[in-house]
């Protein structure tokens, strides 16, 4: 029997409003950064690992990444992908990442992408209060990763 893999999907924390910049270039605020290390802290609690964690190029997932990691003092296999964009193809990233050879992998990502993402991997409907809102991350598992193939383990969410 194949071992199962955890996914977790974190959306990066409270960024700079829409302006002129690019929209790849938005940064992290102060309360993202608090959001973020709340979340991390949680997640530390529940005593999970990490093998591998795959970033959004976008800033604020790259800040979001390593502010996330440095509150875990985490050393894990880091790799930005250009897959997990707010525009990303929920069967096309669940394909590529069910080839990957981690068996606990972190996704640092963005909206409308991340609810849509975990909704495709979950067996199960959603908890009706559940929202990918800033600093969000939650928990699926499952043998691989496909549509309606993973089990909705739990959520967090920056207090």
């Amino acid at each position: 029997m194949m071992k199962a893999k955890k996914l977790f999907v974190l959306r990066h924390g409270n960024a700079q409003p829409y302006g002129y910049q690019r929209d790849q270039d938005r940064e992290l605020t102060e309360l993202g950064v608090v959001e973020v290390k709340a979340t991390a802290k949680a997640f530390k609690k529940k005593a999970e690992t990490l093998d591998a964690v795959f970033v959004s190029p976008y800033l604020r997932a790259q800040q979001t990444a390593k502010v996330f990691l440095a509150e875990l003092d985490a050393s894990v296999h880091v790799e930005t992908c250009p897959l997990v964009t707010p525009e990303g193809q929920s069967k096309d990233v669940a394909q590529w990442l069910d080839s990957q050879p981690f068996e606990s992998i972190l996704v640092v990502t963005h909206q409308p992408f991340a609810h849509s993402f975990v909704d495709y991997l979950a067996d199960q409907p959603l908890p009706i209060h559940f929202a990918m809102t800033t600093a969000t991350m939650a928990s699926l598992e499952g043998s691989f990763f496909a549509g309606a193939c993973c089990q909705f383990r739990w959520w967090l969410t920056p207090s």
